[in-house]
């Protein structure tokens, strides 16, 4: 369990804002905008030290990412003639589920500094707690007489998070007016960001659930002890530190990762947002902090169980644009986007969000919706089995994603086994039994490292067809017992050239035990793909082996052109990997591909209603290829060509 942290920004929850602003041409228009405006307006130390996060920046990008991949759900003939988004929080009535943020030091941003932030949302300074318990006694008391109403305790800091834009830029740390006459310490610059020096030096590593060995009551306890200010903790990503938060008494929790600024690679916090709701049962009220840019965004969060959110950067790009008047901006920029969402959802009122707008229900409208009823209705070990793919699931990931770069312009089998009489016996049984052409698989050497398979222990199934042929039986190698079956089955040996058990290669050999075509799959390079119709194939399957094999090749889409090309028309080609929608296809079309292949689209309908839900799958695809080939002009495939799609690099060559 992470400790808690010192450096806690105390913050006072605001009564609220009414705000009335006209639109004016020229002026941002969304809250994103105003980040460009503050990189233009700030030095950049200052605006890489707000905009930047930890290390890689993974979760900094994952923050708002994450809410792109949540749907809302909108209800139909509901009144919505009178909305209401207010809200109460802590016993404060607040116009709109909307706090800012205990962002430091909006001097930077700003000559006004937290005064003009404080003038716009009714929101106060930002104080700190110290390693001397002494000094965050005068602080807290002072917050207390200043007319502050909560202490917003940050505890995901108990060092400073390595922000190495802050290193390079050899961030210094400002003198701090609210610590005058407490602390005389000097912080020297570390050849680095003076700011983790400075924090090394004031912070509380020692910060924790548990008494101390100096003190028999826990900080919060302590905390709690000094002022009646009601005291919310910052910085849960876990149910069971939500759990112990509710335990100590705390008034409130804000699920933050502290805008990706500590530690990378921790989840999004809209993703861990219903894991504390779920944990604290309604205990406390739960808060959201991280990643909110728009007012869809806020509806989801409280659809997901969220009383309020914050926001922290785009208040502090909007002062550093436009001081007062900019923080003024975005929050009713974020109040006039809810508004629209609720009303178009059939949300009345904050009350009247759901986590059912949020969830999918009925039947299924798009291929990648079976994925999720597939997900519900499969054991894990089966899912990942079949979700899964190799190491990182980078390329996984890559196939999908590599079709969403792609814009459309429209216009006014059998294995080879090691006992060549093994793969004999099975080629003259598909021939027997009316098969039409052989799919040779030659992309799995061995088994690709599909970690899922051997974190679950995945059992390999005994195969009807081999049945009398292999009385070989793979024992468990600790992981995925499929990979030891492999091992056993699978010749790593097969290649474009003769072997040194015969003169024959194994293409030309099967070739003369069987009059059907044979079709390769899982070329990936125009190199091979000149061998494969020099040997005469009938057809090449561009493919990855659905990502399952080796993690980190190209997306097939990204390669089908180079293979196209290669053969010169000579075979057909085939494109695998990644179709999940009708313009997929047709742009794998317009690539050069005869046909596709869908392989997850189907085994999730199959898992998720049989064969009918292979047929929807099938006439799904078909219906939107079909609308697609009619909005880009195209009676028949045959019209598709080339000039109908753009890549991104396309795109971007041609402006310049």
């Amino acid at each position: 369990m992470p400790s808690l942290c010192s450096g806690y920004p105390v913050c006072v929850i605001f009564k609220g804002f009414q705000l009335s602003l006209d639109k004016m041409v020229g002026e941002p228009v969304n809250v994103n905008e105003f980040q460009e405006l503050a990189r233009a307006a700030l030095p950049k130390m200052h605006y890489d030290f707000y905009a930047g996060g930890a290390e890689d920046q993974y979760t900094l990008k994952e923050n708002v990412e994450a809410f792109h991949r949540i749907m809302i759900r909108p209800r139909i003939l509901v009144d919505v003639s009178r909305m209401d988004m207010s809200t109460t929080v802590l016993g404060y009535k607040i116009s709109a589920p909307i706090l800012i943020a205990p962002t430091a030091l909006h001097k930077l941003a700003h000559p006004e500094g937290e005064l003009a932030t404080a003038r716009a949302a009714a929101a106060c300074k930002t104080i700190m707690v110290y390693k001397q318990r002494e000094i965050a006694a005068v602080l807290v008391q002072r917050a207390e007489r200043n007319g502050y109403k909560a202490l917003v305790v940050t505890v995901d800091s108990p060092r400073f998070g390595r922000r190495e834009a802050d290193i390079k830029n050899k961030m210094v740390a400002p003198r701090l007016k609210n610590l005058e006459g407490l602390l005389s310490i000097e912080a020297d610059s570390d050849n680095g960001s003076s700011l983790e020096a400075y924090a090394n030096k004031t912070m509380d590593a020692s910060l924790c659930w548990k008494a101390g060995q100096h003190s028999r009551t826990t900080d919060i306890e302590w905390l709690k002890s000094i002022t009646n200010l009601p005291i919310i903790v910052k910085g849960v990503l876990t149910g069971e530190d939500a759990i112990k938060a509710a335990e100590v008494g705390v008034a409130g929790i804000m699920v933050s990762n502290h805008g990706a600024r500590q530690l990378d690679y921790t989840d999004a916090t809209i993703n861990v947002l219903e894991e504390v709701v779920h944990a604290v049962r309604g205990r406390v009220p739960v808060f959201l902090d991280g990643g909110v840019r728009r007012g869809t965004d806020i509806f989801k969060a409280l659809a997901l169980g969220a009383q309020a959110v914050l926001i922290g950067r785009p208040v502090i790009f909007g002062l550093a644009a436009k001081g007062e008047y900019g923080v003024r901006q975005v929050i009713q920029m974020l109040k006039d986007e809810l508004e629209v969402t609720m009303t178009l959802s059939g949300c009345p009122s904050v009350k009247d969000i759901t986590r059912r707008h949020d969830k999918m229900v009925g039947e299924p409208v798009n291929v990648n919706e079976f994925q999720e009823l597939a997900r519900e209705v499969l054991p894990k070990m089966y899912y990942d089995f079949y979700a899964g793919g190799a190491e990182d699931q980078y390329t996984l990931k890559e196939n999908v994603e590599a079709f969403h770069r792609i814009m459309i312009r429209p216009r006014i089998l059998v294995d080879v086994y090691k006992k060549r009489d093994i793969a004999a016996v099975l080629v003259q049984r598909a021939e027997r039994n009316g098969y039409k052409a052989l799919v040779l698989t030659v992309d799995t050497p061995r088994l690709g490292r599909r970690e899922a398979d051997i974190k679950n222990k995945m059992v390999a199934p005994r195969l009807k067809n081999l049945e009398g042929l292999l009385s070989i039986e793979a024992d468990s190698d600790n992981g995925s017992n499929l990979e030891a079956y492999a091992k056993e089955t699978m010749d790593a040996s097969l290649c474009w050239k003769a072997g040194q058990h015969s003169r024959t290669m194994d293409i030309e050999w099967l070739k003369s035990i069987t009059n059907m075509p044979i079709l390769i799959k899982g070329v990936l390079t125009g190199e091979d793909a000149i061998k494969a119709a020099e040997v005469g194939v009938a057809g090449i399957m561009v493919s990855n082996h659905g990502a399952r094999q080796l993690d980190y090749t190209d997306a097939t889409i990204n390669v089908l052109e180079e293979v196209v090309q290669a053969v010169g028309g000579r075979v057909p080609v085939f494109f695998d990997g990644g179709v999940r929608r009708g313009t997929d296809i047709f742009k794998a079309l317009a690539h050069g591909a005869q046909a596709v292949l869908i392989g997850r689209p189907v085994i999730f309908g199959l898992a998720a209603k049989g064969e009918y839900g292979v047929r929807q799958i099938i006439q799904m695809l078909k219906d939107e290829l079909e609308l697609t080939m009619a909005l880009s002009g195209c009676p028949s495939v045959k019209d598709i060509t080339r000039r109908h799609v753009r890549t991104v690099h396309e795109r971007l060559h041609a402006m310049l």
